[in-house]
């Protein structure tokens, strides 16, 4: 598998600039911001990053779900010029024309399916870890056919989750809201329509 050689190629080469070198200056693993640009300065295995530096930033700011899958492309783009310096050139363009070409692609369109892309009008993801959600949860405490409905504002939650307290009596889930306020709101509405 071309993958599985150029990962082989690529340790193998780490491994020969530890011996050979005793610790020299050359870098095998470019960092994130420059990893677009050859360490050795050889025109040859210079590879343009194609991921922009605006579009990193935009992923950054997404959360791990986004900037993850940008992460890995930064790591195959590593790997490419590692190869491509230890004399696999071949290897490392069809890598780089190919499966890099796809991790991107592929971190694009998670970014584009999450409302976070490249795009400077598109709107950031919140980030779910620390940003809090309140959960809607009513109840019919009617005994009789006409229901009477009681509701109460629950969090906070992570965004998607849909508990419902489970003290004095049978809460369904209604809607989740960004803010305690929001949800008290429209449960008030609900209640007022119901």
């Amino acid at each position: 598998m071309k993958s599985r050689s150029l990962a082989q190629t690529v340790a193998l080469f780490v491994l020969g600039v530890l011996a050979g070198c005793g610790g020299g200056s050359e870098s095998t693993t470019p960092s994130s911001s420059s990893s677009g640009s050859s360490s050795s300065g050889g025109g040859s295995c210079n590879y343009p990053d194609k991921i922009t530096a605006s579009e990193r930033a935009q992923a950054n700011s997404c959360g791990i779900q986004v900037s993850g899958n940008y992460g890995q492309a930064d790591s195959g783009l590593a790997s490419v010029i590692a190869a491509c310096q230890a004399g696999e050139k071949a290897k490392a363009d069809a890598y780089y024309a190919g499966t890099y070409q796809q991790m991107v692609d592929y971190a694009r369109q998670v970014s584009k399916t999450l409302s976070c892309g490249s795009s400077s009008n598109s709107p950031a993801l919140p980030n779910t870890s620390t940003q809090s959600y309140y959960n809607f949860c009513a109840q019919n405490t009617s005994i009789t056919s006409t229901p009477r409905w009681t509701g109460k504002c629950i969090g906070p939650f992570k965004q998607g989750e849909s508990g419902c307290p489970t003290d004095g009596g049978k809460y369904t889930y209604v809607d989740q809201y960004s803010s305690l306020s929001a949800c008290s709101t429209a449960a008030q509405n609900w209640l007022n329509t119901h």
